[in-house]
């Protein structure tokens, strides 16, 4: 493991908390985790949520695709009594909501803003709300959608972004593309290798590995020389850490 890692909260607190709520994102926050990382869908009417799947079945009381619901009806349904009945009526939180609520915490605090649609207009709602913001400095960008990252890439080259390997991707994608374009990529826990990993750190791309969320995880992952992990339970990775003088 590469010195001063980070440790990235996949959806926030979701092992305690509902995933991709504002809840999940404080608690994350108030635990210690470096960073969030969190999904962005457009609904109908083009308001940008803060939700992982494409449809709504999973984390809410509801039925049907995510870009099928106007904002204010999706904004009705429960994406809280799910995890617990201590957070039912837990409403989906917008792009912006979520940004005032992290940044308003800590103004420079690091995020991951994963893209989960091939659409061109979320791309750009994305791009335009974080540039008015000013967080590229403390942000990337990722998705598994190559060309809405190139898009990105192609607005503003300074931003950070965040891709998967060709295998990982539906679409063909061209090597040449990791490093000047995507700056760091994301491996299974499972499968990752040191080999695979100076590859890519050859290229100036930085690895992170996903999830880490059990000893024996983290165990395989400490033998990596990886820049960051990715967990869905700080609350079983971060004491082990310690244990280890890690954190």
């Amino acid at each position: 493991m590469l010195e001063n890692f980070m440790i990235v909260g996949h959806r926030g607190f979701r092992s305690q908390y509902p995933e991709n709520t504002i809840p999940s994102f404080i608690a994350a926050m108030d635990y210690g985790l470096d960073s969030l990382e969190f999904d962005v869908h457009p609904t109908k009417d083009g308001k940008l949520v803060v939700t992982h799947d494409h449809t709504v079945e999973r984390c809410s009381n509801g039925k049907g695709y995510v870009h099928d619901f106007l904002f204010d009806d999706i904004r009705k349904l429960d994406f809280g009594g799910w995890k617990d009945p201590k957070f039912a009526g837990t409403q989906i939180p917008t792009f912006e909501e979520t940004l005032d609520a992290i940044f308003s915490k800590d103004p420079n605090y690091y995020i991951l803003i994963e893209l989960k649609e091939d659409d061109d207009n979320c791309t750009r709602q994305v791009y335009e709300i974080c540039k008015k913001q000013n967080i590229f400095s403390h942000s990337l960008i990722l998705s598994f959608h190559p060309r809405q990252l190139q898009l990105l890439k192609e607005w503003d080259p300074s931003i950070f972004i965040q891709c998967f390997p060709p295998r990982y991707l539906k679409c063909p994608v061209d090597e040449n593309l990791y490093g000047p374009v995507f700056n760091k990529i994301c491996l299974w826990t499972k499968e990752a290798t040191n080999e695979e990993i100076e590859a890519y750190h050859k290229k100036n791309v930085v690895v992170d590995i996903c999830a880490v969320d059990n000893e024996d995880e983290l165990n395989k992952a400490l033998t990596l020389n990886c820049d960051s992990i990715t967990t869905n339970s700080p609350d079983v990775i971060y004491p082990l850490l310690r244990k280890l003088n890690l954190r």
